[in-house]
């Protein structure tokens, strides 16, 4: 070591290793006149879709004078099904239920990193004013309605669709599960 101390030693980290290689191959494969260069989409541009799986969200709530539930269903694209339900507590009206209960399921969408996401309610208030067809008279369900707006730009796409109770059973019954189990003295 005290040999080397007299010498002026930096260290220069190498540099272009990756440009090297890329002129190597270039030379080691040159094209021949013979040769046509494929130019396909000469002056387009190329554009991607990212194939997405679609999962599906059915939701309820359920407004009792014991108190209030949630009732979550989402089905994978293989044909899954996950069931969620969730008590709400007491003094909470029906439509704040259907709220509730759309914003726990797209939080639990966006949890899992869903991205496609067709929901399905059979309350057609709730849907039409998620869909902005029907505006928002009563004050108390603004903040609900705004914060699911808020979540619903999370996914890169989604649709909101009415169905009728009866292909909304086992969200419904879900959330009177919850609801009747939410009872507190």
């Amino acid at each position: 070591m005290l040999l080397l101390s007299e010498y002026t030693i930096t260290y220069e980290p190498a540099k272009a290793v990756k440009e090297q290689a890329v002129a190597d191959f270039l030379a080691g494969h040159p094209i021949t006149g013979s040769e046509t260069i494929c130019n396909d989409f000469p002056n387009e541009q190329v554009m991607m879709i990212e194939s997405q799986d679609q999962w599906q969200m059915y939701f309820d709530g359920a407004s009792r004078a014991s108190g209030a539930g949630a009732g979550v269903i989402f089905i994978t694209p293989q044909g899954d099904l996950l069931a969620y339900s969730f008590t709400l507590g007491t003094g909470c009206m029906n439509n704040e239920a259907e709220y509730q209960a759309h914003i726990i399921g797209m939080e639990i969408a966006h949890e899992n990193k869903i991205k496609t996401l067709h929901i399905f309610g059979d309350y057609k208030l709730i849907i039409n004013q998620l869909t902005t067809e029907f505006e928002i008279r009563k004050q108390e369900l603004l903040p609900y309605c705004r914060k699911a707006q808020q979540l619903l730009e999370q996914f890169y796409h989604v649709k909101i669709k009415h169905v009728p109770q009866s292909k909304n059973a086992r969200a419904d019954a879900l959330a009177s599960m919850a609801a009747a189990l939410s009872y507190s003295n």
